[in-house]
């Protein structure tokens, strides 16, 4: 990397230039991706998370981000913490990349200390498939593609008409203030069987949830689908909607849909989320995204295909093996 180069530690009025840069590569690999400034500003404002500790940017000779990492390992114990980097395409033949992959394994090592000893430890990362750039950045830092992650969409023509839900569920109004916690509660439940889940704190989740959905402009409890068990009283899933897309502000987001698991299997996640598609219609956005897991354990993909959403793009995870030993996430369904 060139000595023109200076670098420090990201801070909160460096926001501005981070989403410059992230947009120009988005427009560099041809994607529609745009992320919006209050997204960052409340991500890099999450509980647990210091941007201090946990961030490099590395600025041109005029003081322009020229390059940005950032490692996520917020968890209680860290096995696969997450290094988020980006290279301004101006600055792709620089080196930089290289630099910002060096720190990621600083950090990671850190993250070790942190992490039960006979743990199974891996850092993780992401590029889009076919941004050759990336994937022969982490290939060459020791990275190996692991997995992937379907990015989905759907545009609608005429507004969905909802299935019922299966006789003894009904759905009512999300009250935020007071069902925060059980929404939680929901979360943890159907996500305890996705790859890669490892349990947190009930607080800990609690607190991160309410930091977006207290904050963020594109939460509105109107777009909660909850059903409930009429004979128990039992929340048995839910769907959150948010009315814009983190990365695209042309597009709503279908942001979780969980079913618990003693309710799979009937037809709850397609009534839920055709309930959610009418609600989006009917105050004026058509096109909704969502992003999951490309071999998820319930086979979410085809659901999601089933009710009209179609992939339109994918990211490729990478991982890179820090310490072998007992994995501690979920990788198959009991």
């Amino acid at each position: 990397m060139s000595s023109s180069f200076s670098k420090r530690p990201l801070r909160l009025a460096d926001a501005s230039a981070f989403v410059a840069t992230s947009n120009a590569i988005s427009a560099h690999i041809g994607t529609e991706e745009r992320i919006q400034l209050d997204s960052v500003q409340l991500e890099w404002q999450e509980p647990d998370f210091d941007l201090a500790s946990a961030s490099l940017g590395i600025f041109d000779a005029a003081g322009a981000l020229a390059g940005y990492a950032i490692f996520w390992a917020t968890s209680e114990k860290p096995v696969h913490p997450h290094l988020q980097w980006g290279v301004h395409p101006r600055y792709m033949a620089g080196g930089v990349q290289a630099e910002l992959l060096r720190w990621g394994d600083e950090q990671g090592a850190k993250a070790l200390e942190r992490c039960p000893p006979e743990a199974r430890v891996s850092l993780r990362s992401a590029a889009h498939k076919g941004f050759t750039f990336a994937e022969e950045a982490l290939t060459k830092a020791g990275y190996s593609a692991s997995r992937s992650w379907r990015l989905m969409n759907i545009t609608m023509t005429s507004r969905p008409q909802p299935q019922p839900f299966p006789a003894g569920i009904a759905t009512r109004p999300y009250r935020h203030d007071e069902d925060l916690p059980l929404l939680v509660t929901i979360i943890r439940d159907s996500f305890s069987d996705h790859y890669g889940y490892v349990e947190e704190p009930f607080e800990k989740v609690l607190a991160l949830f309410r930091h977006w959905l207290d904050n963020a402009a594109f939460f509105d409890p109107a777009l909660v689908v909850l059903p409930v068990d009429e004979a128990t009283g039992e929340a048995a899933g839910c769907v959150i909607g948010l009315t814009q897309d983190r990365n695209d502000p042309s597009a709503g987001y279908i942001d979780t849909v969980g079913v618990r698991r003693g309710y799979r299997r009937r037809g709850i996640a397609t009534a839920m989320l055709q309930q959610s598609f009418a609600d989006f219609w009917d105050r004026g956005i058509r096109s909704l995204n969502l992003e999951v897991d490309g071999s998820s354990l319930t086979d979410a993909g085809s659901l999601y295909e089933r009710v009209g959403m179609r992939e339109y793009r994918r990211l490729i995870e990478y991982e890179k093996l820090l310490r072998a030993g007992i994995e501690l996430a979920k990788t198959a369904l009991d």
